[in-house]
């Protein structure tokens, strides 16, 4: 899809939902952009609009379909609790606005294919709210995959774990809640465009251990492309000591990452002597041995070379540049999260 070009400035903005994320991870940021004005927002909660109203001059409304009939917005955050997002960001496709959708994108792959094919259909920009691909690490072990130094990439190993206890409405299944949807949907949106091929097989067990409600808090899964790359993540809010976040190993060397600094081990395959099997008894009856040129590395995780993501939404529609997140990308992320929670249920 290539997304019509707004040639307007300001680009008019409408947020429905004011909670933590269409308060903080949504209208803080936007007002930070000149080329963006809020123009109109929408919650139930009346106090909620009165603030944003007394802040920005906006105006107020009480719902989404109040908000899409009573204001010039072009572009609209879905910022509502997650298992609205399918419905409230078709309503804003349908009403031919451009739209930001908070992650999960949607709770099913088939609701996902739907959004993409509505926005492709309407030449409208669908954008979702896949941060981190927008921040340092993603870019970091991009550039050094592209390096070549480690190799060929045959296995991932996430530890995106803490310690510490939920009871809000995002602990329960019936919300659309749990750690898959919260943070899993964010380690998915980086693993996968490194794993370079479609998820093909699953193994995952997802458990309720300390949290309040229903859904899980802890998630261990196993994921293989269908080039063979393996990813092993452990995604758990009940581990209160783990290994390192990041770790990628290739058919040369492997790279371990605390977000702040990543330290390399690898070889050059220049370096390598030849070697042939030796089919037969073992000379001198020994283990093969050799001493190999291993190199090492230690550097520093550096800012993205990127747009943060409302600005690169403003960029791509105010001057057609390359999205950071596209909805197809997003999509994926829908499908195997669902293979997950199939899965490990």
């Amino acid at each position: 899809m290539t997304t019509s070009l707004l040639n307007i400035t300001p680009i008019k903005v409408g947020i429905v939902g004011l909670g933590r994320a269409g308060w903080t991870l949504h209208l803080d940021p936007i007002l930070k952009i000149p080329g963006f004005q809020v123009v109109a927002v929408a919650d139930p909660i009346p106090d909620r609009v009165k603030e944003a109203a007394a802040r920005t001059g906006c105006s107020p409304h009480s719902s989404m379909d109040e908000l899409l009939a009573n204001s010039d917005a072009n572009l609209v955050v879905v910022a509502t609790p997650s298992l609205s997002h399918f419905e409230d960001a078709m309503k804003v496709l349908e009403a031919g606005r451009h739209c930001i959708a908070e992650k999960p994108m949607t709770l099913t792959t088939e609701e996902a294919a739907r959004l993409v094919r509505a926005a492709h259909d309407r030449n409208l920009g669908l954008f979702v709210h896949h941060t981190y691909l927008h921040l340092p690490m993603f870019h970091h072990m991009r550039k050094i995959l592209a390096s070549g130094a480690l190799g060929e990439l045959h296995s991932v190993r996430v530890c995106w774990a803490e310690y510490k206890r939920r009871w809000d409405w995002q602990t329960l299944k019936k919300n659309g809640g749990g750690l898959m949807n919260n943070i899993g949907s964010h380690v998915l949106s980086i693993i996968l465009p490194l794993m370079g091929s479609r998820v093909r097989d699953v193994f995952a067990d997802l458990r309720n251990i300390k949290d309040a409600g229903d859904s899980e808090d802890h998630i261990q899964a196993l994921l293989r492309t269908e080039s063979g790359v393996v990813a092993d993540l452990l995604i758990s809010t009940a581990v209160p000591l783990s290994g390192p976040r990041w770790t990628l190993c290739g058919s040369l060397g492997s790279m371990v990452s605390d977000e702040t600094t990543t330290k390399l081990r690898f070889l050059d395959a220049k370096e390598l002597p030849a070697r042939e099997v030796v089919d037969g008894g073992a000379p001198g009856r020994e283990y093969c041995s050799e001493s190999l040129p291993w190199q090492e590395k230690e550097l520093p995780v550096e800012p993205a070379p990127v747009r943060c993501f409302h600005e690169n939404v403003y960029e791509v529609l105010a001057h057609g540049a390359a999205p950071g997140v596209t909805p197809e990308s997003a999509a994926e992320v829908v499908r195997v999260t669902n293979l997950i929670q199939a899965f490990g249920s």
